[in-house]
C-alpha cells in the first residue's frame, strides 16, 4: 500500500500536466511549457535533498518507530554487507522475472503520456482546449489503481491463503485482465467511449505496475533494492523506447487500434512470465 501511495506521485504530475502545458502554451508560447515544467522538477530536487532521509537517520523518528521498522525487515531480505554487482544481479532468475514483465508493460505507461495527445488530436479530432479537459483522465484514473494492485494482494492473502509472491503475482494478473479492455479504443467510433477505455487501461496499468515495481523488495536484499529496481526500471524505459519507435514509424500506415491491441497482450504476456519466471522465497535457492 505504501508503495501505491508513492507511486501515485507520477500519475498524479501527469495528471496536472495536460491543462498545465496547454495553460503554459496559451498564456505564453510552446517553450514556456519546458520552463515551467523543468522548473517544477528543479524545486522538487531541492525539497527531495532537503527533507528525505533514511530510517536511520530521519530526525522526526522515535526509537519505538525505529525500532519497529527495522524489527519488520523479513530476515532473508536483511543487508549482509556485500556489494553485489549488476551483473551477479543479472544472473538471477528474479530479476529477470520482474525486469522483463516492466519491459513489456511500460510502454501503456508511455502511450498515456506521449502519444494520447497526439492521438486525440489526429484520430479523433479534439482541439487543444478539449486535449486539456480530457487528456488527463486516463491519470486520474491511474491514482486509483495505485490503491487497487495493493488492495487485491491484500485480499487475496487474507481471504483465499495466497503467499506474498503469489498475491503480487495475481494482482498484476488481474490487472493485465483488465488490460484487454483498451484493445476496443481504436474500434470504437464515439471518442468519448475511447477516452474511457483508454482511461480504464490507466487504471489497469498502474493496478499492475505498482505490484511488479514493489516485488523487488520482496525478492532481494536491502543492498541490492536499489540496484535491482534501476535495472528493472532501464527494462521498463527499453520497452517505452522501442514501442514509441514502433508507433512513430507505422502509425501513419497501420493506425493506432493494432498498438492499443498490443499492450493488452504484452501485459498477459508479462503476466506469464511472472508466474513462471520468478521462485518465492520459500522456494529459495542459490539462484533465487
Amino acid at each position: 500500500m505504501a508503495g501505491g501511495l508513492y507511486n501515485i506521485g507520477a500519475s498524479f504530475g501527469s495528471m496536472l500536466a495536460p491543462p498545465l502545458v496547454v495553460w503554459a502554451v496559451l498564456a505564453y508560447n510552446w517553450q514556456m511549457a519546458f520552463v515551467i515544467t523543468g522548473t517544477l522538477g528543479l524545486v522538487w530536487v531541492g525539497l527531495w535533498l532537503l527533507i528525505y532521509r533514511s530510517p536511520d537517520q530521519h530526525p522526526a523518528l522515535s526509537e519505538r518507530e525505529r525500532d519497529y521498522i527495522e524489527k519488520g525487515q523479513e530476515a532473508h531480505l536483511v543487508d549482509d554487507g556485500t556489494q553485489p554487482s549488476i551483473l551477479q544481479l543479472a544472473r538471477r532468475r528474479n530479476f529477470w522475472g520482474i525486469a522483463i514483465p516492466r519491459l513489456l508493460a511500460d510502454p501503456t505507461w508511455g502511450t498515456l503520456q506521449f502519444w494520447l495527445p497526439l492521438y486525440l488530436t489526429t484520430v479523433r479530432h479534439f482541439e487543444l482546449k478539449q486535449v486539456a479537459m480530457f487528456a488527463w483522465l486516463p491519470f486520474l484514473a491511474a491514482d486509483l489503481g495505485c490503491f487497487c494492485g495493493p488492495t487485491i494482494a491484500a485480499l487475496l492473502q487474507k481471504y483465499f491463503g495466497f503467499s506474498l509472491i503469489n498475491a503480487r503475482r495475481g494482482a498484476f494478473t488481474a490487472g493485465a485482465l483488465m488490460m484487454t479492455g483498451v484493445a476496443f479504443a481504436g474500434f470504437v467510433s464515439n471518442p468519448y467511449a475511447a477516452i474511457a477505455l483508454i482511461s480504464f487501461a490507466g487504471f489497469a496499468h498502474q493496478t499492475l505496475s505498482v505490484t511488479v515495481i514493489t516485488m523487488s523488495s520482496d525478492l532481494f536484499k536491502r543492498n541490492e533494492v536499489a540496484t535491482v529496481a534501476g535495472m528493472a526500471g532501464t527494462f521498463g524505459n527499453a520497452g517505452l523506447l522501442i514501442f514509441s519507435l514502433m508507433i512513430g514509424a507505422l502509425v501513419s500506415k497501420i493506425g493506432y487500434s493494432p498498438f492499443f491491441v498490443s499492450l493488452a497482450a504484452l501485459d498477459i504476456l508479462g503476466a506469464i512470465v511472472l508466474w513462471s519466471v520468478v521462485r518465492p522465497p520459500e522456494w529459495k535457492n542459490s539462484n533465487a
